[in-house]
């Protein structure tokens, strides 16, 4: 998971407008949460476009999707917060949606699910910034460290058990946002091998590209190349791939790259 930064998004002063007169009425009951979806309808291309077209929770790319507008606290259990885009993220059908894993045979997504950790939920804006809330947020820069990965694909948490909060966080947020679906699984792991590959690749021509020999200076560049590009962030998995190459940085030109991506 990578952190979005909302502060990004474009002001929009006709859609603020359009979305306070929404807001309102649902707040008076003239109109229910779900009937305002052009809302976050007109805002979808802009939240797309923070990520580079990747889901905010598992940074999965669906080109033959249309993807949607998550409700990070549910619009049918907040009401009160339907129409604020301080509430969207952008997600792929795996996070959103709930689907049955193949492997488990569990059901799983977030749908409108929204567990607390303590406490009561907040009923308006200023509860809400002191609500004990489970699932970690794309958005809060605190969070999104508290997943890691395994070499084989599969999601974690990085804290241990002794840290009850933080590794509860991550247990149940990879949970409710399908992280660990087989398709998802399958697709780091790949990946994971892929890197494996290019570092292997350039690290056999390694020393002889510091040697004048331009051939085999390009053949490494390519293989950093290649590298450098799985963990831009414009790249699907893009923090998983950092975080497996954050495996051979013992190597001086992994480390290299490391401190310039």
């Amino acid at each position: 998971m990578r952190r979005i930064d909302l502060n990004k998004l474009p002001v929009d002063a006709n859609w603020n407008a359009r979305a306070t007169l929404a807001q309102q009425n649902i707040d008076n009951g003239t109109k229910a949460p779900k009937d305002a979806s052009s809302i976050w309808g007109d805002a979808k291309p802009h939240l797309k476009e923070l990520s580079n077209s990747k889901c905010w929770y598992c940074e999965s790319r669906e080109t033959r999707s249309d993807n949607a507008v998550d409700h990070f606290r549910p619009k049918s259990v907040y009401p009160w917060f339907t129409c604020d885009i301080k509430n969207f993220r952008f997600s792929c059908t795996f996070c959103n949606s709930i689907r049955n894993n193949p492997d488990s045979g569990e059901s799983a997504g977030k749908g409108d699910h929204f567990p607390l950790l303590s406490g009561v939920r907040a009923h308006d804006a200023l509860t809400r910034n002191t609500e004990d809330y489970v699932l970690i947020d794309p958005c809060v820069a605190a969070d999104v460290g508290l997943l890691d990965f395994r070499d084989d694909g599969l999601p974690c948490a990085k804290y241990p058990p002794e840290q009850k909060i933080r590794n509860r966080r991550a247990v149940d947020s990879i949970k409710y946002y399908h992280l660990d679906h087989p398709d998802l699984n399958e697709a780091r792991r790949q990946l994971s091998l892929q890197i494996s590959e290019w570092v292997e690749g350039a690290d056999a021509i390694y020393g002889d590209a510091d040697q004048l020999d331009a051939k085999q200076q390009k053949a490494f560049s390519i293989f950093v190349e290649s590298i450098g590009r799985a963990i831009d962030k414009s790249s699907p998995f893009s923090v998983f791939a950092k975080k497996m190459l954050k495996g051979y940085r013992a190597r001086p030109w992994v480390d290299d790259l490391l401190d310039c991506a």
